[in-house]
């Protein structure tokens, strides 16, 4: 019993810590916050592209992306992530974002 109560703990605790890790990066589809950014149609709570990237505004876009209301938009093949702390091995620092 102890046993199976100490590996149920940790996977607990790897599955409630997980989601932390993940940096919100641009995307085809992001979650409607007011109006839909240029170039994005409304789906349901949902914003979509074939042919952008966005992801939310926080103070100015990083380098490659123009503002549209609530996000930051760029071409299909840009990239960029909000910081949280450093920016990963391959990209570099563009004000509150991590850029490719």
């Amino acid at each position: 019993m102890k046993k199976t109560f100490t590996i149920f703990a940790a996977s607990v605790l790897a599955i409630g810590t997980a989601p932390a890790a993940i940096a919100q990066s641009s995307s085809s589809e992001v979650s409607k916050s007011g109006s839909c950014p240029t170039g994005f149609k409304a789906s349901g709570s949902s914003c979509k592209s074939s042919s952008k990237v966005a992801l939310p505004k926080i103070g100015s876009c990083p380098t490659g992306f123009k503002a549209s209301g609530n996000y930051c938009v760029g071409g299909k093949g840009d990239y960029a992530e909000i910081r949280d702390g450093s920016c990963p091995s391959g990209t570099k620092t563009s004000g509150k974002y991590c850029v490719k």
